[in-house]
């Protein structure tokens, strides 16, 4: 397995995964010869983690199909070995066994190619899953975890569902918000920003207001590091004025019903436009590739 690592960092593709296909092999005679079920089973999570590497190989050099086909084998493993992920499942489980990190980490895998094809509601699915592992796992601003929150809200806004996509950024605006260091700051203001829209779209435009000037906070007073920070803070205000007028102009539910009552009155709140902020497709792949997928 090592040596099919070493070929893979070595962009050496087909022959890393001939290594990994001889390893795999090898496990399944292991498996075959065990003379016990925890044995078994762990010849089983090693033929799994062997198929995630195929997985991370295909997705390198764009074999998006394979790729998935082989992360769906792993997970298939993976599961027969721990079962479902429910809650009376995590309270009989030791799940302190890395194996469970590495079935999160290639349901993340999987979702990432759901991502690059643009199969949006899958990917969701596939993210939740992992999700619901890590929080078990890991600590609540732990990488991952922010990544795969990104993943799913990214999803959701391409779906046009801003109400869960906002209830995502709002949760990541707050676990950035609790981490010290220029990167988690960056983190945290890209994620308000993409709040910011959620709201918008949703005609959310009080919440929006407020955050648009927690925002304009950040950007006049450490907004200096950021390499965008001019145009942002313009922007930002701009919004405010947009978004403050329909305050003042509808600024209760009875006024917007009344707009929509008069025949001659048109709903102009599509008119706020933060559709600069509409999120970039994150960035998924690790150190060792250039993509930040996750390698048994």
């Amino acid at each position: 397995v090592e040596y099919g690592i070493i070929l893979l960092s070595m962009k050496k593709y087909e022959e890393s995964i001939k290594a990994f296909k001889e390893a795999l092999i090898l496990r399944k005679i292991e498996a075959e010869e065990a003379e016990d079920s925890t044995s078994e089973q762990d010849a089983r999570l090693k033929m799994a983690k062997i198929r995630h590497n195929i997985g991370c190989v295909n997705f390198e050099i764009g074999r998006f199909d394979e790729a998935k086909r082989k992360y769906e084998e792993a997970i298939e493993d993976q599961r027969a070995i721990f079962g479902s992920w429910t809650a009376p499942f995590m309270l009989l489980t030791d799940t302190s066994k890395p194996g469970y990190l590495t079935m999160a980490s290639t349901m993340c895998n999987k979702g990432y190619i759901d991502v690059e094809q643009e199969n949006y509601v899958e990917a969701i699915s596939t993210f939740t899953e992992s999700l619901k592992i890590q929080k078990v796992l890991l600590e609540a601003n732990n990488k991952l975890i922010l990544s795969t929150m990104e993943n799913i809200a990214y999803c959701h806004c391409k779906n046009g569902d801003f109400k869960e996509a906002g209830k995502l950024y709002k949760e990541l605006v707050k676990l950035q918000s609790e981490t010290y260091g220029d990167q988690s700051q960056r983190g945290w203001s890209q994620s308000i920003k993409k709040l910011i829209l959620c709201q918008i779209k949703e005609y959310e435009f009080e919440d929006a207001f407020d955050n648009l000037r927690v925002l304009e906070d950040y950007l006049s007073s450490k907004g200096h590091k950021m390499r965008h920070a001019a145009s942002d803070l313009k922007r930002t205000h701009k919004l405010m004025g947009e978004v403050n007028y329909q305050i003042f102009k509808f600024p209760t539910i009875s006024d917007y019903s009344s707009r929509f009552s008069c025949g001659m009155c048109g709903d102009d709140r599509e008119i706020v436009d933060a559709s600069a902020w509409f999120p970039k497709k994150p960035a998924n792949g690790s150190k060792m590739s250039g993509h930040r997928m996750t390698y048994a």
